[in-house]
């Protein structure tokens, strides 16, 4: 062939791949046109929200979706430049999908403690618990471990979208009755708009009962908050035994996975449980009874005081470090002690003006005599929440009182409220776990911008020196005499001013509690400074306590007096809140939920659909409505039982085999629901009897 034959040759198929490059482009943009068209339609029913979002979507100049050889939409991939998929697509993500499915990546729970609870407080909650954990433990010892992705589970959490060629094959491979997908990339979503049926991927979910959550758009860095949000909402179930897919390298969202590993003891925490909860009742009936100031409905304070400091003190062990600056400043300030940390001040000689109290229980009063004369406690006022014990509140000269959210005996004290009056008193929001969190919540609820951390610490560097050594928890050799609750699993997590600390999963949560409330406050001018050696806390500022330079002048004790005064007011007594406690009711949400639990189940599938239903039932009477006083008795007892059946149901041995334990189980939560009734009437004005000899050494 000669030269010039060849470079004929050649220009020819030059020209003939062109013009199938043509032809492929003009069928491509024909069948995704019409692919857009229905999808946005399906988007219009299901998801308005995503319909009015994508209708004008513009996307990046980055943005170039394209068509391989064989017809399959491809994409440039923002971060490489190159293309997300290989010149066959279906086939990859094919590969990719029985991949993961093999060896799937799955959230379980090691419930094994669970049986060996210690219950000093003689609670319901915690017999039942330790009974549920001993079949857990039996199925346990008697099983193996359960490896694969079951047909049927509670929850899917799938990171990326990319061109959506995985999503179908998920979901016809394993049912879920919670999917969540996530796709930071609003252009990588509008270009599945074009190559995915989402029409047919909804209807299949929705013929499949599941919920879907579409979070598009979401920051890499906010997808862990907006999980846990969401499983606040709709309840920790939802995220029980989840299956977590990533679709496409992202070292973002290989962060966020390793985060959701370290925090998912967040999402089974912090419920409360049905002793709690009526406690909650109890003490906040017996509470509206008393002479007491209950925070106001515009509880901001006037703004020529809002720059006032305020140092809030807890009793960590980096407190040792600051105590003589709290007390050089005790003048110009208002210092504000958490709880333990009042014994560690006192001994120094600071009188904090306000003492901040969250645990509910009897000892708490137990605490306060022993540890705090009477002449103290009038030198100091207090601020406690509405489920307190009742004789807290006349320990001290003059009480405030905040409502906490999320509980039965605030949702009673509203329903009262609000058929009194039609309007109701305002919550204070993230006030626990840890009485930090509490102190924190209300000086920025009164909306105090100058605000400062000593002992918040949520940790330790030293073990052995877990509190300030000048508190009730050592002896004035520096021994330890009262040992620290430690709850959940020791890590390490950056700190404050060291590279890291040693916390809890229960202090980890309050740091997480405070940042989320800070969070909340980031556009109101508030500064908090975090002059505590601990964890890092995320929207405060790192500041040494030698280099506190305070701006704000003006006589203290006028500003106690306005708070007091401005952000608190007297409480309606009269809001006959016994007439409300609805036995009847109670009795028949407990009736209905039995019937769920008890219908035939031979596997896990049906058991899994019969404890949802029973769920969900439960949290119709979340938002809103005559009852939810009654949904919270039972809500948080409900989520930690639901959290360990699921663990007992999916941990272990095959799809059959596990239903003779999991039934066991089962039948100690129903013999429960059937008991609740009746004990409820029984004991709904019961206060804490909880108590703890202070006096006597923990060791």
């Amino acid at each position: 062939m000669t030269s010039l034959e060849q470079q004929f040759d050649e220009l020819t198929q030059t020209l003939n791949a062109a013009q199938d490059a043509v032809e492929r482009d003009a069928i491509f943009a024909e069948r995704a046109n019409l692919m857009f068209e229905n999808n946005m339609l399906a988007f219009k029913e299901y998801f308005p929200d995503i319909f009015d979002k994508f209708l004008t979507h513009n996307p990046s100049e980055k943005f170039q979706i394209f068509v391989n050889e064989n017809g399959s939409a491809n994409l440039i991939d923002y971060d490489t430049a190159v293309p997300m998929y290989s010149p066959d697509p279906v086939e990859q993500v094919a590969k990719q999908v029985a991949a993961s499915l093999n060896k799937p990546e799955l959230s379980r729970i090691n419930q094994s403690a669970v049986e060996h609870l210690v219950n000093e407080t003689n609670f319901l909650h915690v017999d039942l618990m330790r009974n549920i954990g001993a079949v857990y433990n039996s199925a346990k010892d008697a099983l193996p471990e359960n490896q694969q992705l079951d047909k049927h589970i509670p929850s899917m959490v799938i990171f990326g979208v990319g061109l959506g060629y995985h999503l179908q094959t998920l979901v016809e491979s394993t049912t879920a009755a919670y999917i969540s997908i996530f796709e930071p990339n609003e252009d990588y979503f509008f270009a599945s708009l074009f190559s995915f049926d989402w029409k047919h991927f909804i209807e299949t979910v929705d013929k499949q009962g599941g919920a879907l959550y579409l979070g598009v758009g979401v920051h890499e860095d906010e997808l862990y908050e907006t999980l846990y949000q969401r499983a606040q909402h709709i309840g920790a179930y939802s995220i029980a035994h989840s299956y977590f897919y990533q679709h496409y390298p992202s070292k973002k969202i290989n962060d966020l996975i390793a985060e959701i590993r370290l925090n998912f003891h967040q999402f089974f925490m912090g419920w409360g449980f049905y002793d709690d909860a009526l406690l909650s009742i109890a003490h906040t009936v017996k509470n509206t009874e008393k002479d007491i100031s209950v925070i106001a409905r515009d509880l901001h304070v006037p703004k020529d005081i809002a720059d006032y400091p305020i140092f809030i003190v807890a009793n960590g062990p980096s407190l040792d470090n600051d105590i003589e600056t709290i007390k050089s400043y005790q003048d110009k300030v208002i210092v504000v002690a958490c709880n333990s940390a009042s014994t560690a001040l006192i001994q120094h000689g600071i009188i904090p003006d306000f003492h901040v109290a969250l645990e509910r229980t009897k000892a708490t009063h137990d605490f306060l005599s022993y540890m705090l004369t009477d002449e103290q406690r009038q030198q100091m006022n207090l601020l406690v929440l509405n489920v307190m014990y009742p004789e807290v509140l006349d320990l001290f000269g003059w009480c405030g009182v905040a409502l906490k959210g999320n509980e039965a005996g605030t949702s009673l004290f509203h329903l009262g409220e609000f058929l009194k009056h039609q309007t109701i008193t305002p919550t204070i929001g993230y006030c626990n776990p840890l009485v930090g969190n509490t102190a924190l919540s209300f000086f920025t609820a009164m909306r105090f911008k100058q605000i400062y951390l000593f002992g918040v610490d949520n940790g330790y560097v030293d073990p052995d020196h877990h509190h300030s050594k000048s508190s009730y928890y050592y002896n004035q050799s520096g021994s330890t005499v009262h040992k620290p609750l430690k709850m959940g699993k020791e890590i390490r997590v950056p700190g404050n001013f060291a590279e890291s600390v040693i916390t809890d999963h229960f202090m980890h949560t309050g740091k997480e509690q405070m940042e989320r409330l800070l969070d909340s406050f980031k556009d109101t001018g508030l500064s908090c400074f975090n002059c505590s050696d601990g964890t890092y806390i995320e929207h405060t500022i790192p500041l040494r306590s030698h280099d506190i330079l305070l701006k704000h002048s003006g006589n203290k004790n006028d500003v106690i007096n306005i708070i007091k005064t401005s952000s608190f007011k007297e409480i309606d007594t009269d809001l006959n809140l016994k007439s409300l406690l609805d036995f009847d009711v109670f009795e028949q949400i407990c009736g209905i939920m039995v019937e769920f639990l008890e219908k035939p189940m031979a596997n896990r599938s049906e058991a899994l659909a019969n404890l949802l239903e029973s769920l969900r039932y439960l949290y119709s009477f979340k938002t809103g409505g005559r009852y939810v006083h009654l949904y919270l008795i039972l809500e948080g007892e409900a989520l930690y039982t639901s959290s360990v059946l699921l663990s007992t149901l999916y941990n272990f041995g095959n799809d059959e085999e596990i239903i003779p334990y999991y039934q066991r189980a089962l039948d100690l939560w129903i013999a429960f629901l059937k008991d609740a009734p009746q004990n409820y009437r029984e004991r709904w004005d019961k206060l804490s009897d909880y108590s703890f000899d202070y006096s006597k050494p923990s060791i």
